[in-house]
């Protein structure tokens, strides 16, 4: 009896542990078939971003670049690289990867980088200015040479420096918000033909005339005219400028008034510092509210030379610019700054691009009064992240808007 029994129950344990091992075995069999499939995916993913990536280096090293990548070995698979012009300031990447089993897409859109993104970029850095304690910068920001701090400045864009970072005393600590990343190299234009070259094209140049004066009023109108005693011609913005580029080829411009619509003023020079300068006669400043993300007013002021706050009348106390500023060959300063007396302060709400830093005062070096002159206060317009004046001078190189994969 005991014997039958044991025989039954060995029997059926070694069904039991067949069906188990088989089971098992299958199991495997299937993650592994799993396992090589993710791989082969992960694979073929991987090789695709190489492949964008390769191309984006490409085109931010050679603008002009175009690929010769089709179904070409590469890391153990193929890949195809096509580059399209979007536009004269857009480009796409399609980068397609092949590898045994898989296949993969990215689709890039680069465009022309442009420093009206810039909440502030200077060409050249004093070495005697330094960020200390209590200064804040807001938006993106490059120096071209060292980035001089003292004490604990904040950033709250991203900061880039060609040199890297210059401690003015042990310990100084810098807060980046926005990241920092040293050793990139962003020079200013050689030349502003661009701009001039759109104002032939379909805007609007005064040739001829030492300066011309220009005020913008609230309803969408310019009044301009040549000469101080002149009477004011009004015409609407559209109707001056079919791209929104208004130029002096080698005169100042004289601006003020509230701007409604996207234009971009710049003076051009002719040889020396008695041109090329756009002074801001009174106040100049939008419609809309700046701060405001459905704003669509937007202003680039583009001097040859320096943009200077004219010494008049409506000029004394404070002065509110909005506006994406481009100095050229130096910065923005003050007409007549060692009889002004002392004034307010400028609001810039916008950027400041400038080849290098003027003064805007004379102060007390004992206790940093200010004597002469106004305090500078600048507000970015985040709106300059994602859109500039027309024709605003260009960094020359891409950068991406969109990756999708």
């Amino acid at each position: 009896m005991f014997g039958k029994a044991s025989i039954i129950l060995v029997i059926g344990f070694s069904m039991i542990f067949m069906l188990y091992q088989q089971n098992l075995i299958t199991s495997q069999s299937g993650s592994v078939i799993t396992y090589s499939d993710y791989y082969s995916k992960i694979a073929a993913r991987d090789l695709a971003v190489a492949a964008a990536n390769l191309a984006c280096n490409q085109i931010f090293i050679d603008p002009e670049w175009e690929s010769n990548y089709s179904g070409t070995s590469f890391m153990g698979g193929k890949i195809s690289i096509t580059v399209k012009d979007l536009s004269s300031t857009k480009k796409e990447i399609t980068a397609i990867s092949q590898t045994s089993a898989y296949k993969d897409t990215i689709v890039i859109v680069l465009s022309t980088s442009n420093f009206g993104r810039f909440a502030y970029y200077a060409a050249i850095a004093p070495g005697n200015i330094f960020y200390v304690t209590g200064d804040t910068v807001w938006g993106p920001m490059h120096v071209q040479g060292f980035l001089n701090v003292n004490g604990s400045p904040v950033f709250m864009g991203k900061v880039t420096a060609s040199k890297g970072i210059k401690y003015g005393s042990p310990g100084s600590t810098p807060i980046f918000n926005g990241g920092y990343e040293g050793g990139v190299n962003l020079t200013i234009p050689e030349d502003l033909n661009d701009v001039y070259a759109a104002a032939t094209a379909s805007g609007k140049v005064f040739s001829g005339y030492n300066d011309v004066w220009l005020e913008f009023l609230s309803n969408g109108t310019v009044n301009y005219k040549t000469s101080l005693a002149a009477a004011w011609t009004n015409t609407s913005l559209s109707n001056l400028t079919a791209n929104g580029v208004i130029a002096v080829d080698k005169g100042n411009l004289h601006i003020k008034g509230k701007v409604k619509g996207r234009v971009t003023v710049y003076a051009g020079a002719s040889s020396g510092g008695g041109s090329g300068n756009i002074f801001i006669d009174d106040d100049i400043t939008y419609v809309g509210n700046p701060l405001d993300p459905s704003c669509t007013d937007m202003l680039g002021i583009v001097a040859s030379n320096n943009v200077l706050i004219a010494d008049k009348p409506e000029t004394k106390g404070d002065v509110t610019i909005h506006g994406s500023i481009f100095n050229f060959g130096g910065g923005i300063t003050v007409e007549n700054l060692n009889s002004i007396g002392k004034q307010g302060v400028i609001r810039l709400v916008g950027g400041l691009i400038q080849r290098q830093g003027q003064v805007v005062n004379i102060y007390n070096e004992n206790d940093n009064v200010i004597l002469k002159g106004y305090s500078l206060n600048i507000r970015y317009d985040s709106r300059l992240l994602l859109n500039t004046p027309p024709e605003f001078p260009a960094t020359g190189s891409y950068e991406i808007l969109s990756w999708r994969e």
